[in-house]
């Protein structure tokens, strides 16, 4: 894709059907966030999770970051959570996440399901 240009009308943006007006902003804002990368043919690409550099995204670690903050969590987070494309089964994962009901063993002992001392 490259090679056909990533620039506004290049060639790397064709489509087989007409863009509605609110894919055509998401285009726009792609086209914003890709001005400034250069792509070098000799170098390997990869994802990096800012949160751990080392072993980089896990679960756990995501995990732990959503339940290890003291405070709620921003009002954004929560806007963020019921994103549009974001897939419906994602969105209820992480609203109940962070609500902390997810039905984990010390949340079942709370709600008088399981003993404190079941395994």
């Amino acid at each position: 894709m490259a090679s056909r240009e990533w620039g506004v009308g290049g060639g790397a943006w064709v489509w087989m059907r007409r863009l509605f007006a609110w894919e055509e902003e998401c285009v726009r804002e792609c086209c914003a966030l890709l001005h400034d990368i250069v792509l070098q043919d000799h170098t390997m690409d990869r994802w990096r999770w800012l949160l751990d550099s080392v072993l980089g995204y896990t679960v756990k670690g995501a995990y732990h970051l959503l339940t290890s903050v003291e405070e709620p969590p921003a009002r954004g987070l929560f806007d963020d959570v019921w994103h549009k494309h974001v897939p419906l089964k994602v969105s209820l994962l992480a609203w109940r996440l962070l609500r902390n009901w997810l039905p984990t063993q010390d949340n079942l002992v709370r709600c008088c399901v399981l003993h404190h001392d079941a395994n």
